[in-house]
């Protein structure tokens, strides 16, 4: 896309280390990034570019570390776990179009792990009361989509706040 190009370009210029400044420039980097900004724009029905550079750069760490804290930062998208994670959520009853919202809305959600999906599912299922594959956890996970990507719960266990609010279950 244009603004991959144009990042790519900049940044083998530029020494700065900034994660909203950089993209990836080795060739196969940036076939990778072509391979995922083209599954999100599938997913969001919308040939836009730049929003789907926007969606992989927030989903991948390439943007303000607000969600990943540092976890993910400026990773390559890797299509067999992209494929797989919306696999998973095929398998729990999220339709394509139902993806398309929650990563319009959370778009780390892309990123993330077939495993952090399903822990985020069960606690889902055993907290919130709501079985997958039904219309109930759809809606859920449609409205809040960040609860696909809480791994932390400071409230449910006793704890003191871990200050990763972004991804906490006292947030849903």
């Amino acid at each position: 896309s244009s603004t991959l190009r144009s990042r790519a370009s900049s940044s083998s210029s530029s020494s700065s280390s900034s994660a909203a400044a950089s993209a990836p420039t080795a060739p196969e980097d940036i076939a990778a990034w072509r391979a995922a900004t083209d599954v999100v724009k599938d997913i969001l029905g919308d040939d836009d570019d730049e929003r789907a550079d926007t969606v992989v750069a927030k989903a991948f760490g390439w943007r303000a570390q607000g969600y990943w804290r540092n976890q993910k930062v400026c990773e390559v998208p890797n299509m067999e776990r992209i494929e797989a994670s919306l696999a998973y959520l095929a398998s729990v009853g999220v339709t394509r179009e139902n993806i398309g919202a929650i990563v319009s809305k959370q778009p780390e959600i892309f990123a993330c792990d077939v495993e952090q999906l399903e822990a985020a599912t069960t606690h889902i299922e055993k907290n919130f009361f709501m079985k997958r594959n039904t219309s109930g956890f759809v809606k859920f996970v449609v409205r809040v989509p960040m609860a696909l990507g809480c791994n932390v719960d400071c409230a449910g266990e006793g704890r003191a706040c871990e200050g990763e609010c972004n991804r906490c279950w006292a947030r849903t």
